[in-house]
């Protein structure tokens, strides 16, 4: 394994003649008591796919923030084609021919797709853009590169997630001349959509262009890397030519010791928790109906939900929270029929939500660590005293005890959890819900955007609850996550539920449920 060398010449010119397009020279950033960013220099090459690897806190998202113009280094320099740059706002980066995708998106959810798109498409110095005229250039830009459009007139809080991420790609792209920086950007694709963001990258690799891709997923560097920067805790810690020759390497580069893969013990079947029964419920607004979903589950046992994203995964989560009435049908917790008007209602009749998107639906991001953590009524009811005070003693005396045991890196219980990284979010939602003790967890896309030993910190997480007697229902598009950690599987396509399918389950079949290909299975029942 190559190591990184930190002291570089003026970063010009590497000595094969490829133009260094951007660079990072002994990079510092601290934010209070953490340091992001200790000494980092990095090389970026016209016509190459750059991987930066890291576990969840590891400083990648930081250095592209700075790279972006979205924060401002305590220490070190940023070159551009040789020429050392302050980039002190996002304008500057972009007037540079930088463009960015942010993992969380930079989108404005009640306007609609025309609007969040029309300053990226207006020219530099037209003040009023005819929506016609923005129709007939956004639209020709998406077919150039392959992206399909929702309807310009959608509000984009009605879109899905994966949806949401290609409308960032195509902003991105349009400003990015020089450098793309992509963070997670398949988290939310599909397959297909991954392998079209692949090609579109290499596309761009042979115009010249440079690719920042920052990700999690070890196949996907082997997929579409040219070199890899590795960093740990804010430092590099490694540099390597793709592909890796062993990913075992790569994987103790990024997090220490490890174990790759994921194996789920058998489940132990307990009573029936959580039945629906002939639900059907309207959309979300472009969203997808229910239509007629059954299944049941049981005690000690992960039924995963398997499908491309947009196919009533939303309006599902959103019946079982309590955030959407299903026209039809009944809804039964441990045998009792449930009405669950709103999330409360879901809480008290024994259901976890561990929601899709975690910033702005898991965590009130101004709050503190410890408020997060509190945010459950039967969590909260412990330490309310008569006249509706909180023992903030006793708090935070659980607080701690919660971010020793899931391994919340915070720097304070008192700290805003809009500081902690993604993984350290993910994991004060999922400590929040399981200290609850849930009979089931309703989690989707649980593991979104988050590094591989997140992810096995999460998966070991609802692999014990369950372990213990709960029960999981696991919504997500990520069909690895749901095979590696599901007892049984269904697929959801176009609001209708296949019946269930026991291990071991064939990828070109599930593939096929999941593109329509083949017949759902006879009365829709997921039992």
């Amino acid at each position: 394994m190559e190591r990184s060398v930190q002291a570089a010449s003026t970063p010009g010119a590497a000595s094969d003649g490829v133009s260094v397009v951007l660079a990072a020279r002994r990079i510092s950033k601290r934010y209070g008591t953490v340091q992001a960013l200790a000494d980092v220099s990095l090389q970026c090459f016209a016509g190459e796919v750059h991987a930066v690897l890291g576990e969840n806190g590891a400083g990648k998202t930081t250095l592209m923030r700075i790279f972006a113009g979205e924060e401002v280094p305590d220490a070190g320099e940023v070159w551009i084609d040789g020429q050392r740059v302050d980039f002190r706002s996002p304008a500057d980066a972009r007037a540079a021919g930088i463009g960015m995708v942010h993992q969380h998106f930079a989108l404005v959810d009640s306007l609609t797709v025309a609007e969040n798109l029309a300053l990226s498409f207006a020219e530099p110095g037209e003040w009023r853009l005819r929506p016609a005229e923005l129709a007939v250039r956004v639209r020709a830009w998406a077919q150039e590169l392959g992206l399909e459009l929702p309807p310009l007139h959608t509000r984009l809080g009605d879109l899905p997630v994966g949806t949401r991420q290609r409308l960032e790609i195509l902003k991105a792209l349009r400003r990015a001349s020089r450098v793309l920086i992509l963070d997670e950007p398949t988290a939310v694709l599909t397959p297909q959509e991954t392998q079209q963001l692949f090609a579109m990258v290499r596309q761009l690799r042979t115009q010249g262009r440079a690719v920042l891709f920052i990700t999690h997923k070890l196949a996907e560097v082997q997929e579409i890397a040219d070199r890899i920067t590795v960093l740990r805790q804010g430092r590099v810690v490694a540099e390597m030519r793709a592909p890796v020759a062993d990913l075992a390497d790569l994987a103790r580069a990024m997090v220490g010791q490890f174990t790759l893969g994921w194996s789920k013990p058998p489940a132990s079947r307990g009573g029936e928790v959580l039945a629906l029964r002939r639900v059907t419920c309207e959309p979300a607004p472009s969203g997808t109906s229910l239509r007629d979903i059954s299944f049941t589950l049981h005690a000690g046992e992960v039924l995963g939900i398997a499908g491309v994203d947009g196919n009533g995964q939303r309006e599902l989560f959103e019946v079982l929270a309590g955030l959407r009435p299903p026209t039809s049908g009944q809804l039964c917790v441990a045998g009792k029929t449930t009405v669950a008007r709103n999330p409360k209602d879901a809480l008290s009749a024994g259901l976890g939500l561990v929601p899709p998107d975690r910033r702005r639906e898991g965590l009130v991001l101004e709050m503190t660590v410890l408020e997060n953590l509190l945010l459950h009524d039967r969590v909260l009811g412990k330490f309310t005293r008569r006249g509706g005070r909180i023992d903030w003693a006793q708090a935070r005396e659980y607080g701690q005890q919660l971010v020793e045991k899931y391994g919340i890196r915070a720097g304070a219980l008192d700290a805003p959890v809009a500081t902690l990284s993604g993984g350290n979010q993910q994991r004060t939602i999922l400590a929040r819900e399981l200290a609850a003790e849930p009979r089931v967890l309703v989690a989707v896309n649980p593991t979104r955007g988050l590094d591989f030993a997140a992810t096995q910190f999460v998966y070991a997480a609802i692999t014990e609850a369950v372990s213990q007697g709960a029960a999981a229902v696991l919504i997500s598009t990520d069909l690895d996550e749901i095979v590696a950690l599901s007892d049984r599987v269904a697929v959801l396509y176009r609001g209708r539920l296949s019946e269930s399918l026991p291990p071991p389950w064939d990828p070109a079949k599930l593939g096929a449920l999941m593109a329509g290909l083949e017949a759902s299975g006879a009365g829709n029942h997921a039992g």
